[in-house]
């Protein structure tokens, strides 16, 4: 049996250093209204439809799927705009195209991707530092299910041979280990986010590593899972 390893994109695979943020506050000000500034959401982990319905509550504004769709549109827009002007480029982070070059080569390796990004969006994000999102499958993206636990559920919907107890969730944040924790998976946590080793290893991560340079971690992970 193969192991199934879910990846989370931002502060675990690739740092756009605020752009999406900053997409999202100017899609929401265009489509919702100015009253959506402001607003202190934990965004660390959150799925991208949560974060669009946080700035219309802070706003007091009407949630319908009219303007989600709207705010969705306008916000890949942004985003590319924020990408293309950022001081600094996204970049991935440290040892990841390394690790999923060997990853793609094990034959025992499922590579799959947990995210709360939006499927356009998230994509958009992985190409501009080049990791290419065919690599993955199964994805579960930030709009597969109305919860972070239930994209675990989502993605092994998509691959039937696997198990909770197969998975591995790769991520950067409280939420990407209380996920994996509440489905039965495993989590290996890297410190390449805004939370230090410390809080991820206090929120329950089996395993907890500074960055991706070093693999030695997951691949005792996938040894101690067959």
């Amino acid at each position: 049996m193969s192991s199934l390893l879910l990846f989370d994109i931002d502060g675990t695979m690739l740092r756009a250093y605020g752009a999406g943020s900053r997409a999202m506050m100017r899609a929401a000000v265009e489509v919702l209204g100015e009253r959506c500034h402001g607003a202190k959401i934990n965004i660390g982990g959150a799925l991208d439809p949560w974060i669009f319905e946080e700035l219309a509550r802070h706003g007091g504004y009407s949630i319908d799927a009219a303007a989600h769709s709207a705010f969705r549109e306008r916000y890949t827009v942004r985003l590319i705009e924020e990408l293309d002007a950022a001081d600094k480029p996204a970049q991935a982070m440290p040892g990841v195209l390394e690790l999923l070059g060997a990853l793609r080569e094990q034959p025992h390796v499922t590579l799959g991707m947990l995210t709360g990004n939006y499927p356009q969006t998230g994509a958009y994000k992985l190409r501009r530092v080049g990791i290419d999102p065919t690599w993955f499958s199964p994805i579960a993206w930030g709009d597969s299910a109305p919860s972070r636990p239930g994209l675990v559920r989502a993605a092994l919907a998509q691959s039937p041979a696997h198990q909770p107890c197969d998975v591995i969730i790769i991520g950067d944040t409280p939420r990407d280990v209380h996920c994996a924790l509440e489905n039965g998976a495993r989590c290996l946590a890297v410190g390449t986010g805004d939370h230090s080793l410390e809080e991820l290893r206090a929120a329950g991560a089996h395993e907890v590593v500074a960055d991706l340079s070093d693999a030695s971690v997951l691949h005792a992970m996938l040894r101690a899972g067959r």
